[in-house]
């Protein structure tokens, strides 16, 4: 096994793929759902149906994708990297087609939508299992890989901060239909050059073994396996938060501050703190393990937005949750990249089999339930709450409803995230070295034989 170190060059290639990996469903869970309503006129109850179904039948193919990916033969160029361009490549396509299509069609939008979100549900899963299988691979090394994985989460903040600053600028509001087509058209550009030059730039260099590989029904067992599915558990009731959180956003700035503008503001705001608290988590990573310090930054990220229901008007009290905030999500972060590829390893040593591609899909899987359940539930609401896109000012219920879906309803899943992955992940700092230093031993004597 090659344990050379990997090059600053090469870690910078894996931020770029990672980076362009962002823009897609960062842009769709904020700015979709209100496009949908104020640009192509549907109404926020068909929308979030739309997203209920269509992501979770999505999820439903993602283990499926996963299956297949890590079936795959092996190539010169390595086994996860020619599927990923394959599938940035079309997933760019689909992504135009996810918006411009139903603004462009004299009719049938609805109709649209649903295709290009279902095909969504195909395209997307190859481009992004195939990125998410790459850390266990790059190297066995566990500094190396705590490396990549503080990159991996740094880019991905970077990623989202960079669109949250800048999607709002270009948008200008939330009717502007040019602004859209400008935005839409720099997020592909994005994914498509920082992908494809970035996938170009990574190795691979721990090989699938001959006869390791998993069956349908292992897939399954995968999936009852502790450390996999409290993790699962966890990240699906954060994740519901996350996309309530991102789907009321927009409305919330335009309907209760009347300024959308405000949004990269903030988004600004967050920079103070959660870069410093990204670098620094793997310092502390080393002293309280990666259990504990992410349970710590689930906390923070999620509960501290309770502080602005004491005025949710205030620019004072937003500016202190936000920095607040983004230290949590700096902590958060590059963990969930590093427990995942730690569970990988974990079945690797209690089934003997490496299911990189399994735990991508399964987590791609939970994530897309959670991004159609997030997605859905504001819409719902709003609909009930009387929302019309067409005033520029909306009743009381609708405020109430947009206040609801964006600190209560969150809070509340979130709390129950850090309960259930704080009481049932087993693999604590001790057990993790442990781990570790069997594997070692284990891939040492095979490498020998």
């Amino acid at each position: 096994m090659n344990h050379d170190k990997i090059k600053m060059r090469e870690k910078l290639s894996y931020a770029a793929v990672n980076f362009g990996n962002i823009p897609i469903m960062t842009l769709i869970n904020g700015y979709l759902l209100i496009f949908y309503t104020n640009i192509c006129g549907l109404s926020p109850a068909a929308c979030a149906t739309l997203f209920l179904i269509a992501r979770i039948l999505d999820g439903l193919n993602d283990p499926l994708v996963g299956f297949v990916i890590d079936h795959l033969p092996n190539t010169k160029h390595g086994h996860f990297r020619p599927s990923l361009i394959v599938g940035t490549v079309l997933c760019s396509l689909n992504f135009l087609m996810l918006w411009f299509g139903p603004m462009l069609a004299p009719g049938g939008k609805l109709i649209i939508a649903y295709i290009s979100y279902l095909l969504l549900g195909v395209l997307f899963p190859v481009m992004d299992i195939s990125l998410n299988s790459l850390l266990p691979v790059m190297t066995a090394d566990m500094n190396e890989r705590n490396s990549l994985s503080s990159i991996k989460g740094l880019a991905y903040v970077v990623g989202a901060l960079v669109i949250g600053v800048a999607a709002p600028l270009i948008l200008g509001d939330a009717s502007n239909k040019q602004g859209y087509i400008h935005m839409i058209l720099i997020g592909t550009a994005v994914v498509f050059i920082c992908s494809i030059l970035g996938t170009a730039g990574v190795k691979e260099r721990i090989k699938p073994q001959k006869g390791k590989s998993y069956t349908v029904k292992e897939l399954f067992r995968i999936l009852s396996r502790k450390p996999v599915y409290i993790t699962f558990l966890a990240i699906l009731l954060y994740t519901i938060g996350s996309n309530i959180v991102s789907a009321v956003n927009t409305y919330y700035y335009t309907y209760v501050l009347g300024n959308l503008s405000w949004s990269a503001i903030l988004t600004l705001v967050m920079c103070i703190t959660i870069f410093p608290a990204t670098m620094f988590v793997s310092k502390l990573i080393g002293k309280y393990g990666k259990k504990k310090m992410y349970a710590i930054g689930l906390a923070i990220a999620g509960l501290t937005p309770l502080i602005r229901l004491i005025d949710v008007r205030s620019i004072p009290i937003l500016v202190i949750s936000a920095l607040i905030t983004g230290i949590g999500s700096g902590f958060a972060a590059p963990l969930n990249y590093g427990i995942q590829a730690d569970n990988t390893d974990y079945i690797e040593l209690s089934m003997g089999i490496r299911a990189e591609g399994a735990i991508a899909s399964l987590s791609s899987f939970i994530s897309k339930c959670a991004m159609g359940i997030g997605g859905a539930i504001p819409g719902y609401l709003l609909a009930l709450a009387g929302f019309d896109a067409a005033a520029k000012t909306q009743p009381d219920s609708v405020i109430t409803v947009i206040i609801l879906c964006l600190i209560g309803l969150p809070a509340l899943v979130d709390l129950l995230a850090i309960v259930i992955f704080g009481k049932g992940y087993p693999l604590t700092k001790e057990k993790l070295e442990e781990q570790n230093r069997i594997l070692a031993e284990k891939r040492g004597t095979v490498q020998a034989e």
